[in-house]
């Protein structure tokens, strides 16, 4: 019974660990770049306070006592702690996931 790896085993196996390693990293750096469709979104009072410090436009939310309404056209995925908002006028802002309170997504 053969309990060692001869060298064509050994390069085998980081040939396949090498290309395991390549698809995640493809596959984080694809999430990381890609944006999100939007319809809109809530937010609640203090990310309304950011978003019009940045110029944008909250509106109160009628059927949502203390959510606000934006609209913005995509978003970046949903893995990291800030959400980056890009508008129709060609703006980006950047919020904490936390004060975002209902994404609602283009289909």
């Amino acid at each position: 019974m053969r309990l060692a790896m001869d060298a064509a085993d050994r390069w085998v196996a980081g040939v396949l660990a090498a290309g395991v390693g390549i698809i995640l990293l493809a596959i984080l750096l694809v999430a990381l770049f890609t944006r999100l469709p939007v319809s809109h979104l809530y937010v609640d009072a203090s990310g309304a306070r950011l978003l019009r410090q940045a110029g944008i436009s909250a509106q109160t939310a009628p059927d949502w006592p203390g959510a606000y309404r934006v609209n913005a056209e995509a978003s970046n995925a949903a893995f990291t702690s800030t959400a980056k908002l890009f508008l129709s006028s060609n703006k980006t802002v950047n919020l904490p996931r936390r004060d975002v309170l209902l994404w609602v997504y283009r289909g």
